[in-house]
């Protein structure tokens, strides 16, 4: 089975991703392999040039993708990596904002104002909680679509496939679908995040907390916004990439909708 080559929609935007590996494995020659009642298919990983190059195994066939599943999925991998470096940085902006304005009179004599605070606090766990799972989700997948000879393990030593030198379709699969739905959901966090703190800045306004007192929150909630809209952009490409490995492989994958909530007055819109 040859693999099906990737439409110009979903090339043009993994060119677009800064740190694709450039190398077209087309020309490879690929191995054949048989099994009894059927073929047995395998995604291998070679070291050609330096670089791992993902060909199809089929029995009786050959032919190698014009962008290889690795290309696509190291794609993938760094737009979530980035995806969950800039939901830490709007959560980390997120809590700089929070604690600006915690030992103000208005908010420590508040019953209504604390009870906010500590809204915000715990949707700063939960979304730190995300971009952790993102966090590993793109370094294992990093690791997987250029694996080496020494077995492919994760950062922590932990083995991701079960072969020690290259990983089946299925494997490269499950660690690209898990690389972009924890990029979605590690920004879709933090676009949380920023909804309660619209809320909780709307009600310290109210209670009469003035601009100047204001003045280091609205600095660290402007870059927690714009973070999070980074987070949601490398996400949305995570996705892209991850198509793009389904179309490379030739495997109908989970759907992964694009992120497109928003930061709003009472909650996060969208998917």
């Amino acid at each position: 089975m040859q693999l099906n080559k990737l439409s110009l929609a979903l090339a043009t935007s993994m060119l677009l991703t800064t740190s694709l590996h450039a190398q077209e494995a087309a020309g490879a020659n690929a191995a054949t392999a048989s099994a009894i009642g059927g073929v047995s298919t395998t995604v291998v990983v070679a070291a050609v040039a330096g670089v791992a190059v993902l060909a199809s195994v089929n029995s009786g066939s050959s032919g190698a993708s014009v962008i290889s599943a690795n290309q696509s999925a190291g794609s993938a991998a760094t737009t979530a990596a980035a995806a969950a470096t800039q939901s830490t940085a709007a959560a980390t902006q997120a809590t700089a904002a929070l604690t600006s304005v915690s030992t103000l009179a208005a908010v420590t004599g508040s019953a209504a104002l604390t009870a906010q605070s500590a809204a915000v606090t715990a949707a700063i766990t939960t979304a730190n909680a995300a971009t952790a799972a993102a966090t590993l989700a793109a370094s294992n997948l990093t690791t997987a679509s250029a694996a080496t000879l020494s077995g492919v393990l994760n950062s922590s030593n932990v083995s991701i496939c079960a072969a020690t030198t290259s990983c089946t379709r299925a494997e490269l699969t499950n660690l690209s679908y898990q690389a972009a739905v924890t990029a979605k959901t590690a920004a879709e966090n933090t676009l949380a995040v920023n909804t309660l703190l619209t809320a909780f800045r709307a009600a310290l306004v109210t209670a009469g907390v003035t601009a100047a007192q204001l003045a280091t929150f609205n600095t660290s909630y402007a870059l927690a916004v714009t973070a999070a809209a980074a987070a949601q952009t490398a996400a949305n490409s995570t996705i892209t990439s991850y198509n793009a490995t389904l179309v490379t492989l030739g495997i109908t994958g989970t759907t992964i909708n694009a992120s497109t909530g928003t930061t709003g007055a009472s909650g996060t819109t969208g998917t």
